[in-house]
């Protein structure tokens, strides 16, 4: 049997463990004449003469594409401290000749965030991604068993779940800190397609739902969410969320989308009423104030405080629904003049450290300053 030298990266140790199935590893045969140069040159101390040396093993061995891609992967690596851009440019010369290499996938993104270049941080992980989720899809090796090929594929992605997670979490970082909505929005759906199944998924569900608001594309974000509530019709935060943009629609076109939303994100909530999960309770008091301020826009105002009350009572644990559904039910109250309950609302809300808590101050002074009804004789 052969020796190789495999490639290894000290530094980036949830990779060291040989995948027996999926993931591309560079293999030099030992004693081969692209061992030698490599041995050569990892003895050469001098920087530039190991760059050079390096420069000149990759045109050498340019119909190899293990060589190739290890000589440009080792002259990224060169230049990752001093010349970023450089670094990204040999790393991708390393991709180009072996595409599913977790260790440079990873090493590329580590140089973007670098450069703090969202996009390419994103494309790698998600490549890096692809590649670990496509160790179930590869074929099974000639004359092994189901299990022990399912064995090895678990032990592989148990192997390699560190990698996993790094890259997941780089890349949703970057997704978070695009700025443009519309450039975000193509981030997600990179990330989406990468990490299909992510942890994540809720978080970057919520992500694209607020983007799509944020850039005013109210029909794509109707179709993003029934694409998603299609596959999972009792998902509660996606229900909950969509009632909530289109809730805060300025037109109102929305408003019976909204309703509809929210009265199945309700509904969903109490089918999982049996769940440890304490945010069910943030989210299904959430809905009851989305529909509450529904119904307080479409002239529903007895229905919307019935709701505005039941949020209420579900949302006292996040100061900033909190805030929001106690100035809108001591709204409907004072709309409904009902002048001592929305006293009372508003004085509360006044207490709570939450978005609303300057308007609910002046809404109450207005209550406080309406003239007093004459008794009749």
């Amino acid at each position: 049997m052969k020796a190789y030298r495999l490639l290894v990266v000290v530094t980036l140790v949830w990779f060291c463990a040989t995948a027996a199935i999926a993931q591309t590893k560079i293999a030099i045969p030992a004693g081969s004449p692209e061992d030698k140069a490599l041995n050569q040159i990892q003895a050469e101390n001098d920087q530039q003469k190991r760059i050079a040396m390096l420069e000149e093993f990759t045109k050498t061995y340019s119909g190899n594409p293990q060589a190739v891609a290890y000589g440009n992967w080792q002259l990224s690596q060169q230049y990752a401290g001093s010349d970023p851009a450089k670094a990204l440019a040999y790393g991708d010369k390393a991709l180009a000749a072996m595409p599913n290499v977790l260790e440079i996938l990873q090493s590329q993104t580590d140089i973007a965030q670098q450069m703090k270049d969202s996009a390419k941080v994103v494309d790698y992980a998600a490549r890096g991604a692809a590649v670990i989720n496509g160790m179930e899809k590869q074929p099974k090796p000639a004359g092994m068993s189901d299990e022990q090929f399912a064995s090895e594929v678990a032990r592989d992605k148990q192997a390699v779940q560190p990698g996993y997670d790094y890259m997941q979490a780089a890349a949703y970082n970057a997704v978070i800190s695009e700025t443009d909505p519309k450039k975000r929005l193509a981030l997600i759906e990179k990330f989406s397609s990468g990490f299909s199944g992510s942890k994540m998924a809720d978080q970057v569900n919520a992500l694209a739902i607020a983007s799509l608001q944020e850039a005013g594309d109210l029909p794509g974000m109707l179709a993003f969410g029934d694409k998603i509530l299609a596959a999972e019709p009792n998902n509660v935060q996606v229900l909950t969320l969509m009632a909530n943009a289109f809730a805060e629609e300025p037109k109102g076109t929305y408003l019976s989308k909204a309703d509809s939303y929210a009265r199945r994100a309700i509904e969903a909530a109490k089918k999982n009423a049996s769940t440890t999960d304490a945010s069910l309770r943030i989210t299904e008091g959430l809905a009851h104030e989305v529909l509450g301020y529904t119904l307080l826009r479409q002239e529903k105002t007895p229905a919307a405080i019935a709701e505005l009350k039941t949020a209420a009572s579900m949302l006292k644990d996040d100061p900033a629904k909190y805030s929001i559904t106690l100035y809108r039910l001591g709204f409907a109250y004072a709309k409904s003049n009902r002048i001592a309950d929305a006293k009372e609302t508003l004085a509360e809300a006044v207490k709570v450290q939450g978005p609303f808590q300057q308007a609910s101050k002046e809404l109450l002074d207005k209550v406080n300053a309406r003239p007093v009804a004459k008794k009749a004789n």
